[in-house]
């Protein structure tokens, strides 16, 4: 998308979106609180089967704020993924620190790989298909139930998803180690495998990023469009997957979003529908 002169300024997406802010700083305020018991449930299904799903755990005035943010720029004839221009998309994420120092580590990293969907209600309307972040094995056993993982992949739906608009879909690794090994090619998933993985507003799914998951295709039943982000982080014990590493809470300047958001769009045309 080429922008216009007066969408380089930051007055711009002010007005488009007065509850969002740009270059604000974090607050800790909006840490989404987890339990021991929370975690080590989290722990368990990643070890087995390479995937989480949480309950709502995020600030709901965080979601609402997203949302009507997202439709904002619906209204406006502009893709999703200029949500990222916004504050409140990095500290959506930045919300969940816990979790992610859990699994990667207190010094985790985030990378520069996201994306933002906004799926219409109609019969067909489909996110991306079967395929995995990463296609570098990125769990490893050190010992016989503990794991090392070097990347996760987080999605936050901000509002309800179901198999009628398009919910996420994953393919346990419990079930992949049923396949005939290695898989080398994503025609080798069967999609009547994959897990369906509805969820409320504000809930949080992750999985190690060499998990095949993809979106399933709304019927047409629902009246809510699916409405969602997602971003990438990584264990910085490992060599960077993608460059430059950035800070989940100290979001980039309002120029460099406008950069990277322009990159994902030519990183992900092959994903776009």
């Amino acid at each position: 998308m080429k922008l216009y002169a007066e969408q380089c300024e930051i007055s711009y997406w002010e007005k488009l979106n007065p509850l969002l802010s740009i270059g604000a700083d974090y607050d800790q305020g909006l840490d989404a609180k987890l339990s021991e018991d929370a975690l080590d449930k989290i722990s368990d299904s990643l070890n087995k089967d390479g995937y989480f799903s949480l309950p709502p755990i995020i600030s709901e005035n965080l979601i609402n704020d997203l949302r009507e943010g997202m439709m904002n720029l619906r209204g406006a004839n502009i893709p999703p993924a200029y949500i990222y221009v916004y504050d409140q998309a990095w500290f959506l994420f930045a919300s969940v620190g816990k979790l992610l120092s859990r699994f990667l580590g207190e010094n985790h990293a985030l990378l520069p790989n996201f994306w933002a969907w906004h799926l219409e209600t109609q019969a067909g309307a489909v996110g991306w298909p079967p395929h995995q972040d990463c296609q570098a094995e990125t769990c490893f056993q050190i010992e016989h139930d503990n794991y090392v993982f070097m990347s996760l992949s987080l999605w936050i739906p901000l509002n309800d998803t179901d198999e009628d608009n398009g919910c996420m879909v994953v393919l346990p690794r419990s079930v992949v180690e049923q396949y005939d090994q290695p898989i080398t090619d994503v025609d080798q998933v069967s999609l009547e495998d994959g897990k369906l993985l509805p969820a409320k507003a504000g809930s949080v799914m992750g999985w190690g990023q060499d998990i095949y998951h993809w979106s399933s295709r709304a019927t047409g039943q629902s009246d809510t469009p699916r409405i969602s982000l997602s971003l990438e982080f990584q264990n910085t014990g490992f060599a960077p997957l993608s460059e430059p590493l950035l800070d989940a809470r100290t979001p980039i300047s309002f120029e460099e979003r406008l950069k990277m958001i322009a990159i994902q769009f030519d990183k992900y045309r092959h994903m776009i529908p």
